[in-house]
Parts: structure tokens; C-alpha cells; sequence
């Protein structure tokens, strides 16, 4: 009889250690793999916000000062800050104004206090909505800001009461009153703040919160300093802006020097002093982080906002390791990317008021978008702006 044989204790043990050995070695590998995978998905996520900014900025602040003077175009409100005024242009915000090319109305009278249209809004206009006021030829204008919001099929507007500084101006303008058939205007003028707010999604203020990149237009806000506006692009650490002059030197506008008005741009002196009006190109820099952190990165690892921009010595800045905000240790273990990009700021040359032609499409009038003066007074810019 043959006898049956078995698997000995030691083979056995040899077994299992060889499957636990190969389990082992996979499920490591697993990990690797999905640890790669999470981390490069993060740095695609922060690339990917970095362009979508970049494009979006980009594209709103080319269109800074269309239908405005150019001394009125940038705005540095007390929130715009600097490490130093001698240094170049560190900047964690980034305000400027246009007007609309897509809005346009007529308007039946103007006061201090209020304006009438000649027809129903046909949008509603919101509490703090700035509106340029324009005669016929660009031979007068004014600004001033909505008080309350108007809805559409108004015809009233309120405004805020005039305090002799942009916008709140309200200035009377004979054209006004004696145009006669010629008609007056009404435009928006949109702002765009952008800046970086740190938001605590996890509840825990000894944390740093997670940063964002916001926009706010100045529009029906209860508390502005309070109102962030709204959250345009996510893991935007960091916001730096640089004005270059027409002869390509950096420098930090100073709105308190002579601005150049339209009868005075020849003059050397005021062509190039520090006012806002002398604003060529905006250089846009900003940092974004991966949107996920590195799980092998230890606390000394990936801990730094890398720096950008050069001190007045030509020295290279500093990393930021704390958010100059809230002096919060800078999050570590996330991956940064860094970019720069030169905007050409072409509406800040404008040497007189543009004035759109504006057009309601008629066939009786097939060149009245090819310069010829239209005879209607309809709200359409067929020029595009």
C-alpha cells in the first residue's frame, strides 16, 4: 500500500512567508502608486488653478481704463500693502476700473442727488454700481455711485451724496440741461479688486486656512471691509503686482503726485512722475500650491511661499515662511509653482474721452457700424468698444 504524504510544518511556514513576502511587496507598491497618483493629481489641480487665474486676470485687466481717464483707471485703497515703499511693487491686491462696453442708456435729466432715464433699465443696477454721465461728443462728463439698487424697468436712480472726490462726484455739466436733441448717456463703470483671503474650511483658527484668490466689484455690500466678494480661483497663495512705466522702469504709483490730464500729456514732468496715469504694463505674478498635500513630506519640508521680484539692491526677495496677514506658519508638504506674465495695459495711452459710436442694426443704415454718426440713439456699441 502506498502511503499518502502531506505538506511538512516547515513547508508550510515556507509558503505563507513567501505569499506574505509577495502581498507585502504589492500592496507596497500599491501604495507607491496611489501615493504618486494623488500627489500628481494635486500639482495638475494647482497648475490648472494657476492658469485659469492668469487667463481671467489677464484678460479683465486689459480692458483697465477703456472709457475712463487714465489717472482714474487703478485704485490703491488702504488694503493694498507693501512690505516697503522702496521696494518694487510687493502687492497682495490688485484694483482697477472700466467701463462697460456693453451697457449703455439715455438719460432724460440729472441732478445731484438722482438721475432719470429716458427708458426702463433693462438689467437692474445694484447699490454701489459706479455710472459715468456723458454728453453727447465727450464735451462734459461725470461720475457718480448708486445709493440704493435699482431693478430692472427703473427709470429713477438715487445717488450717494456727492463728496468732491472720485467717484462720488456728481458735478453739474451744462450739457446737461442744454443739449437740446442731443442726447446724454449713461455707462457703468465696473471695478475689479482682486485679492488673497486665507479661508478656515476645517474650523480650527490655530490652523492656517486654506487660500483664495477673491473678486469683488464694490457692489451692494453690507460691510466691505468684512465682504471678501467672491471666491474666484482656489490654492492661490500669493498675489504680487508690478507697474511699468512707458520706458520700461518699474515703479510704485504714488495716486497723491500731479496726475497728467488730456491737455496736459506733453508736459515731461508729468509723463513721468509716480501717478497711476503713467501705467504702461502690469507685471502679474502668483503662487499656487498643489491642491493636495504631499503625505511623505515632513513639517521642515515644502514649508516656504517661494519668493519672486528683486529688492532695490538687485538682490533676490526672501521666501515667505509665515502669511504676512495673519503671521501663520506657512502650511508644509505642498508642491508651489510660480508664474509671471507682462500685461500691456493699452487703454492707459488714450490721449482723449472715447466716445463708442452706438447703433441699433438697420437696414436702412448699413454703414452705421463703419464710422458713419448714426441717427438713432440706441444702446448698441457696434464699434465693440
Amino acid at each position: 500500500m502506498r502511503r499518502q504524504r502531506g505538506f511538512t510544518l516547515i513547508e508550510l511556514m515556507v509558503s505563507s512567508a513567501v505569499t506574505f513576502i509577495t502581498v507585502l511587496a504589492v500592496s507596497a507598491a500599491f501604495l507607491g502608486y496611489t501615493q504618486s497618483f494623488y500627489t500628481q493629481a494635486g500639482i495638475r489641480g494647482g497648475q490648472a488653478s494657476l492658469r485659469q487665474t492668469h487667463q481671467m486676470v489677464v484678460r479683465n485687466l486689459r480692458m483697465a481704463g477703456y472709457g475712463m481717464e487714465p489717472w482714474r483707471a487703478f485704485d490703491f485703497p488702504t488694503g493694498w500693502s507693501r512690505d516697503s515703499l522702496s521696494f518694487v511693487n510687493r502687492s497682495d491686491r490688485l484694483v482697477f476700473r472700466m467701463r462697460n462696453p456693453a451697457f449703455s442708456t439715455t438719460v432724460a435729466s440729472v441732478s445731484e442727488t438722482s438721475i432719470t432715464l429716458a427708458q426702463p433699465l433693462t438689467e437692474p443696477l445694484l447699490k454701489g454700481q459706479i455710472v459715468q454721465v456723458m454728453c453727447s461728443g465727450a464735451v462734459g462728463w461725470t461720475y457718480s455711485r448708486l445709493s440704493t439698487t435699482a431693478a430692472k424697468g427703473d427709470v429713477a436712480l438715487s445717488l450717494q451724496p456727492t463728496t468732491g472726490t472720485f467717484p462720488n462726484l456728481n458735478e453739474a455739466r451744462n450739457c446737461f440741461t442744454t443739449s437740446g436733441s442731443l442726447p446724454v448717456y449713461l455707462y457703468k463703470i465696473d471695478v475689479y479688486d482682486y485679492s488673497i483671503r486665507l479661508i478656515d474650511e476645517d474650523g480650527n483658527p490655530a490652523t492656517p486656512g486654506r487660500p483664495y484668490l477673491f473678486r469683488r466689484h464694490g457692489l451692494d455690500e453690507k460691510d466691505p471691509l468684512d465682504s471678501y466678494g467672491e471666491p474666484v480661483a482656489e490654492d492661490i497663495e500669493a498675489l504680487r503686482v508690478s507697474f511699468v512705466r512707458s520706458d520700461g522702469t518699474f515703479f510704485t504709483p504714488n495716486p497723491t503726485d500731479l496726475a497728467p490730464t488730456y491737455d496736459t500729456l506733453g508736459d515731461p514732468g508729468l509723463v513721468t512722475n509716480n501717478n497711476p496715469a503713467n501705467i504702461r504694463a502690469v507685471v502679474v505674478g502668483l503662487v499656487a500650491r498643489s491642491t493636495t498635500r504631499d503625505s511623505g513630506a515632513s513639517a521642515d519640508m515644502m514649508n516656504q511661499i517661494p519668493a519672486f521680484g528683486m529688492l532695490p539692491d538687485g538682490s533676490p526677495e526672501l521666501a515667505l515662511t509665515a502669511d504676512p496677514m495673519t503671521g501663520q506658519k506657512v502650511p508644509y508638504g505642498f508642491r508651489r509653482v510660480v508664474s509671471e506674465m507682462s500685461v500691456q495695459v493699452r487703454n492707459m495711452r488714450s490721449t482723449e474721452m472715447p466716445v463708442p459710436i452706438y447703433h441699433d442694426p438697420d437696414a436702412a443704415q448699413p454703414n452705421a457700424c463703419k464710422g458713419e454718426i448714426p441717427t438713432d440713439d440706441k444702446a448698441y456699441n457696434c464699434a465693440g468698444g
